[in-house]
């Protein structure tokens, strides 16, 4: 079959292009020609476009470097569709597998596609964001996720215990909610002008600015002045139940509530808490 499409004849070939400053000679994996612009060319492409419009609008289009975020629950397609915006495979690569969601669990070597070549790693010992009164609950369940995992120190304390509150659970769904509502606007009170998070596997809304309610997914990435962890059973019911466990106990920079109807799991009930 013939094709008069110009740019399936251009597919058909290479262009090779040499970095101008690593002297690197970098192709498209498809054979699209990558372009190369002067630094003149980006205070000419100001005036009329971003680069992000720039690049959108370019198929071949490719940057000097790529930062990647989240990168433990990446595909291999989305992997390949990232390699080929990135010139030279430049990237910085930022993830936890112990927060993977997608696939199975596994190590960077198990994660990272081939194509990326020679990858330095280096790993955070040190935790910057959860206090270490929430320590113990965390590291509890990143061992019975996967006892190779090395978890990070918290750097500081915050001066409050985690707090288990127990509902009852015959009361119906309103006034459940509605228990943990009134929870929430507490911590507001207590954060000072901070956010509180609601994290449950099926959240709703609650009235109040200052409240943000999230499944564990969501929560990724985001920190939290406080937390309510809601039905920690239920989210180990979910796929990837303990990656979403941890994800939820590591979002708190300061207080963390543990709020159950069903009875603790046995990852959470049995740590010895400071």
């Amino acid at each position: 079959m013939a094709v008069d499409d110009p740019l399936f004849g251009e597919a058909a070939q290479s262009y090779p292009v040499r970095d101008e400053v690593t002297g690197e000679v970098v192709s498209d994996p498809d054979g699209f020609p990558i372009v190369e612009l002067e630094s003149a060319d980006y205070f000419d492409l100001g005036s009329s476009m971003s680069i992000e419009e720039r690049a959108s609008g370019e198929r071949a289009w490719r940057f000097g470097h790529v930062i990647v975020d989240e990168a433990q629950d990446l595909t291999p397609m989305q992997w390949r569709m990232i390699g080929r915006r990135a010139r030279g495979n430049s990237m910085t690569i930022v993830g936890d597998v112990a927060q993977r969601t997608t696939g199975e669990v596994g190590t960077w070597d198990d994660l990272l596609p081939a194509s990326l070549g020679t990858v330095e790693q280096f790993d955070l010992s040190t935790n910057y964001r959860s206090p270490s009164e929430i320590e113990p609950y965390a590291h509890a369940v990143l061992d019975a996720l996967d006892p190779t995992l090395v978890a990070p120190i918290s750097i500081r304390q915050s001066g409050h215990p985690l707090v288990v509150h127990s509902l009852d659970g015959h009361a119906s769904h309103v006034l459940r909610t509605s228990t943990i509502a009134d929870l929430a606007r507490d911590l507001v009170g207590r954060v000072d002008g901070g956010r509180v998070a609601v994290i449950a596997t099926s959240p709703w809304e609650i009235d109040d600015p200052q409240i943000r309610c999230l499944t564990p997914s969501a929560s990724k990435g985001m920190e939290f002045d406080a937390v309510i962890v809601v039905e920690p059973a239920e989210m180990l019911e979910e796929p990837h139940g303990l990656g979403l466990l941890y994800v939820a106990l590591t979002r708190s920079t300061d207080h963390l509530v543990l709020v159950h109807a069903r009875p603790l799991p046995a990852v959470l009930a049995h740590v010895d808490a400071p």
